[in-house]
């Protein structure tokens, strides 16, 4: 869905920032605590903030029931604990070189990053949660890749573009606007200009000029979406066989707009 070649311009920091902040979390910013090990003996035993941890090892026998037991141990300064073997860790990363494949879609490799850490199921080891749905960046979105594909080719005509927005405070908090192909690839991603539209006003008045605003420059909107931002938490939350019914009643309960 994501195109080879995709195009990421005219990005506006604040804007970017926050829909990061909305629909990803990231491994790299949890409380972790880190063990490494060189087939059984312990390299490694930290914190990532330092902090002291109970449960120290000398060798890993059981990476499953230790990381288990270490995150008992330690529920309180920690999210998840990853116990790695380090030739696992460098085969891991052999193999997604290996499977990168110029010709297809980045997501596709992407999500293939994360479905090759199921080689190594005692190699790398995190609790809670199996490595793929727990490591690198994971979307906060309720919804699988399949699933976000499913509803762009069903609601979205090709060759079109989406806008979508999260609205706080008066004015446009986050955005996001793609331009899909033909094929439905996503071929450019930006955010909201604001030296170029007004992003302040009512939801109404904010999503109008966003559309406008790229119909300006040739491209014809098919979806718009502007949602304030108690209600983007609640429709991100719900599961995917579920956001239809809830964005039609945050729709209908006057917390976001919607055009089609």
């Amino acid at each position: 869905m994501l195109h080879q070649d995709v195009l990421m311009a005219d990005i506006d920091v604040d804007q970017w920032r926050n829909a990061q902040s909305l629909l990803l979390r990231s491994a790299k910013a949890a409380r972790r605590l880190v063990v490494i090990h060189d087939r059984g003996t312990v390299v490694k035993f930290r914190h990532t903030a330092g902090t002291a941890c109970t449960g120290r090892v000398d060798r890993v026998d059981d990476p499953h029931a230790l990381a288990e037991a270490l995150y008992a141990q330690n529920a309180e300064a920690v999210d998840f604990v990853v116990v790695m073997e380090r030739d696992a860790v460098d085969s891991y990363f052999a193999a997604v070189q290996d499977s990168w494949d110029i010709d297809e879609d980045l997501d596709v490799f992407v999500q293939r990053t994360y479905a090759l850490l199921d080689r190594y199921p005692d190699g790398i080891v995190t609790f809670p949660g199996a490595a793929r749905d727990v490591l690198g960046l994971q979307w906060a979105t309720g919804a699988s890749r399949d699933d976000v594909e499913r509803a762009a080719r069903a609601l979205v005509p090709a060759g079109t573009t989406v806008v979508l927005g999260v609205y706080d405070a008066g004015s446009l908090w986050a955005s996001l606007v793609l331009d899909l192909d033909e094929d439905h690839k996503v071929t450019s991603v930006t955010t909201a200009d604001p030296s170029l539209v007004d992003i302040a006003g009512t939801r109404e008045e904010v999503l109008g000029r966003l559309t406008a605003w790229q119909e300006s420059t040739g491209r014809t909107v098919s979806l718009a979406l502007l949602l304030d931002r108690p209600a983007a938490d609640e429709y991100l939350a719900a599961p995917a066989d579920r956001k239809g019914a809830v964005l039609t009643a945050l729709v209908e309960g006057g917390t976001a707009t919607f055009r089609v």
